[in-house]
């Protein structure tokens, strides 16, 4: 799914592949890669908790981002049917966004680096009752057959990716800015950080919490706004936002493609 996506962000894209988020990351950091592309959100299972710490640690930043209809799809070798799959592979987010089908059909769940890499070891696998988790574009790729298509738990299943980088690149019409702001441990902390969006009249559309390393139920806040770039509100909250907090990191300001 990230090879989709990033056919979508960029034109004739020259893509490496990495078997984990933080090969992508380090890829990008030791100037293999431009760019990364990772998937942050997902509709059904939730913020990829793993990618929003990497930013952090590697201190990249949001160039762009995209929302892209997932459907998930149950691949298995020629001629094998569905009372023959006891076991199923894919990525942890995967797995969550199919929970009740695999649950209805009583199989056995195993999370795998990623969809493609599933696919791969079903296709390699010498056994006949695994099935792996990934798109419809995998299983040509590895010649494999579609038993069961769309079996996610909701039809209404989509995923953000974002491209990420060394630098903060800002385009035409980025309206959508990501920060992670740490506040003290003492009462109203928080909500002096929300009163501030209040007052500047920046819409709110995403806060997630996150433990912060080395400190024991301390937490860190990722925040989406929905503000455009170069705007008064926007520079007035840079500008400010150190006031009600112990320390922000701007991800950068982006646009995102639907």
């Amino acid at each position: 799914y990230s090879q989709i996506a990033a056919c979508k962000l960029f034109d004739v894209p020259d893509i490496a592949f990495f078997e984990t988020f933080e090969g992508v990351m380090r890829a990008v950091r030791d100037g293999f890669c431009e760019f990364g592309v990772l998937p942050i959100e997902n509709s059904t299972a939730g913020s990829v908790n793993a990618v929003y710490d990497l930013l952090a640690q590697f201190d990249f930043h949001i160039v762009r981002s995209l929302r892209l209809k997932i459907d998930h799809n149950l691949l298995v070798k020629p001629g094998t049917k569905l009372a023959d799959v006891r076991e199923v592979y894919s990525h942890g987010q995967a797995i969550a966004q199919c929970a009740g089908f695999i649950e209805s059909h009583d199989l056995h769940a195993t999370k795998y680096p990623n969809t493609a890499m599933s696919a791969e070891m079903v296709a390699n696998s010498e056994r006949t009752d695994v099935a792996a988790i990934a798109s419809r574009s995998c299983a040509t790729l590895y010649g494999l057959e579609v038993l069961e298509p769309n079996i996610q738990d909701s039809d209404n299943n989509y995923t953000r990716f974002v491209v990420i980088g060394r630098e903060p690149r800002v385009y035409p019409g980025a309206n959508r800015t990501s920060l992670m702001i740490t506040t003290a441990n003492e009462p109203g902390a928080l909500y002096r950080v929300l009163e501030r969006f209040y007052a500047l009249n920046i819409n709110l559309i995403k806060l997630e919490s996150r433990p912060i390393p080395g400190r024991d139920f301390e937490f860190m806040f990722y925040f989406d706004l929905d503000c455009p770039f170069g705007s008064k509100a926007l520079d007035d909250l840079l500008d400010s936002i150190d006031d009600v907090c112990e320390s922000f990191t701007y991800f950068g300001s982006y646009t995102e493609v639907l």
